[in-house]
């Protein structure tokens, strides 16, 4: 099952995402702003409702929308709550959209979240896409756009990378010696393998400034 997640980030216009090859849509929290404004109803809302008016969530529950809202003092973030969610409602793979903003904290503690979970889960944006890797996987690509390819959550070994400038073949990548970053991809697939660990890529679809 295909899961889209919504957060209150910087957001493109939902026209240009295809929502209809998503099973399941969840607004997080100020991410239902994103639907109401466009007159759309996402099919779950979670969050603390911090970010969110109250008549929002009125107009959310009268459209039909199911509601899960937490307690504003708690120990997860709103993100994490809805990929448990999207989880235990049988979701296989996982993009995140509106995730881009000014709080680097709120980034980090996404991209360890996307870390944590054992289904593909992706960041995308109209300039970005950012993705955890574990085992092995082929990526859409397209010459000349930049890449990198960073450790997380620890070091990550026996890394092979194909379809780069930059090709490497079974070298360790520690998570203090970034040497990934950069890279640019040569051809309509990529392949990053990692043997044990786990590392981040981001695909730059726009050159970044």
């Amino acid at each position: 099952m295909r899961v889209a997640i919504f957060l209150n980030g910087e957001c493109e216009d939902l026209a240009s995402i295809p929502l209809d090859q998503y099973d399941l849509l969840i607004a997080v929290d100020g991410g239902a702003k994103h639907f109401l404004r466009k007159h759309l109803i996402p099919h779950l809302f979670i969050g603390d409702g911090d970010s969110v008016d109250e008549s929002d969530l009125d107009e959310l529950k009268v459209l039909g929308c199911e509601m899960f809202i937490f307690p504003k003092e708690k120990d997860e973030i709103d993100a994490e709550l809805a990929l448990r969610k999207a989880i235990e409602k049988g979701a296989s793979e996982v993009d995140i959209f509106c995730w881009n903003g000014e709080r680097l904290d709120m980034l980090l503690a996404l991209m360890y979240l996307m870390a944590a979970f054992n289904v593909k889960i992706t960041a995308k944006s109209d300039k970005l896409f950012m993705g955890i890797v574990s085992g092995e996987i082929e990526l859409d690509a397209k010459p000349g756009e930049k890449w990198s390819i960073l450790p997380i959550a620890g070091d990550a070994y026996g890394v092979t990378l194909k379809g780069f400038k930059y090709e490497i073949s079974r070298k360790d990548m520690l998570w203090n010696s970034p040497y990934g970053v950069s890279n640019v991809s040569v051809s309509q697939k990529v392949k990053v393998t990692v043997e044990r660990g786990k590392v981040a890529y981001f695909r730059w679809l726009k050159e970044p400034s």
